[in-house]
């Protein structure tokens, strides 16, 4: 499946989006709760070991996935900032 670029898609399909990487989001922050809490425990009982740097190895997805939100955000705050202006302009005809 090709990925669509945020600029073709409609504000719909942006609101999808958003709602979809809002869920991928919360999804990843409790993942890296549960690696990082495993990861302290065995740090505690064993030592340090693979699973205390997982947490680690994961953050640079968790970053990405913040990035991507933040883009389509602020692509429906530019789309729906300038359909605000477009209705304005109209009015004062």
């Amino acid at each position: 499946m090709q990925k669509k670029i945020l600029s073709d898609q409609t504000l719909e399909e942006l609101r999808i989006t958003e709602k979809r990487y809002h869920k991928i989001v919360l999804l990843h922050f409790l993942s890296f709760l549960i690696l990082l809490g495993i990861a302290i425990y065995l740090t505690l009982e064993n030592d340090i070991n693979i699973f205390t740097v997982l947490p680690l190895l994961f953050t640079p997805i968790y970053i990405y996935t913040l990035i991507n939100l933040k883009k389509v955000k602020k692509e429906i705050k530019s789309r729906t900032s300038y359909i605000f202006m477009q209705n304005k302009m109209q009015e004062n005809k």
